[in-house]
């Protein structure tokens, strides 16, 4: 992997620490993430005309878009039941870490991506340390076991992780990555949003009470998210080399980012589990680099 890649991905990871961070502070309403993917991709609408008007726009992304908006609908719709449902600290790690493997194996299959043995160390690596992060309520293995049964859904989540990245890795290279990004998250939310309204549990009247009392959270996750998943396509976009798969992984260091904000910014306690999760991910990170 280029030093290049490895950078814009690390970057990547410590932008999507950001917005997770905010949506970490309002983890009792999702609609404040919700609220502010729409409010963010409705704002750099213009920008997306802009850039097709003097581009052009291939028709050829049309099928790819249609798909990854309807997996990341899926996605974003999985985790506001996840909210109100599960444990996020277990059904975080159950998620990534399906994720990851399953990206490792169908990126293997379907893209025909090379996985050196160093890099497979790599990916094991950070999918240990993801699930470090998942031990902060204790380690005895009956409670853990009984936890990781319960995530039904995130292993759903996981799935959907795979589904977007590996049509994304294709589509990317149809589009300007900021096009692409914002016509996904407009299908997806197209979507999303009338299913929410018609079970009452975000309504547009929500919405605009979220944006007078969260706002600024609110915007911080729109345009996090934005920022940091058009780092990735960036990445697809600029480096035919690029392999879903590293990538991925790599942006699991957000993980670490994470919490070393909570250790800075909410005091939260180093624990032991936490320590071993940071380190393991660097050292994963250290190997896919290497391979």
């Amino acid at each position: 992997m280029s030093l290049t890649i490895l950078v814009l991905a690390l970057f990547s990871g410590a932008l999507n620490s950001i917005w997770n961070f905010f949506i970490k502070k309002n983890a009792a309403d999702y609609s404040v993430m919700i609220t502010g993917v729409c409010v963010a991709n409705l704002s750099i609408f213009p920008i997306t005309v802009l850039i097709m008007a003097t581009r052009g726009f291939d028709p050829h992304v049309i099928p790819f878009l249609l798909a990854t908006g309807v997996v990341e609908a899926v996605d974003f719709y999985v985790l506001t039941i996840l909210y109100k449902a599960s444990d996020i600290s277990m059904a975080y790690p159950v998620s990534r870490g399906t994720g990851l493997m399953l990206t490792a194996v169908f990126s293997a299959l379907i893209l025909k991506e090379a996985i050196s043995g160093m890099a497979i160390l790599g990916i094991i690596a950070v999918l240990l340390g993801v699930f470090f992060f998942a031990l902060n309520k204790g380690t005895n293995p009956r409670l853990i076991w009984e936890s990781l049964k319960a995530q039904k859904l995130a292993l759903i989540k996981g799935f959907t992780i795979v589904g977007y990245t590996l049509v994304d890795r294709v589509g990317a290279k149809y589009a300007n990555p900021l096009v692409y990004f914002n016509f996904k998250e407009i299908v997806a939310m197209t979507l999303l949003i009338p299913i929410l309204a018609h079970g009452g549990t975000l309504t547009f009247t929500h919405m605009k009470e979220t944006m007078r009392k969260d706002g600024k959270a609110a915007l911080a996750i729109g345009f996090g998210i934005i920022c940091s998943y058009v780092l990735v396509l960036i990445i697809y976009n600029m480096f035919a080399e690029a392999k879903a798969s590293y990538v991925t992984v790599i942006r699991e260091s957000s993980v670490v980012f994470g919490a070393l904000l909570g250790f800075i910014v909410l005091h939260e306690k180093a624990t032991p589990n936490k320590i071993a999760g940071i380190l393991t991910i660097i050292l994963g990170v250290i190997l896919i680099k290497v391979g």
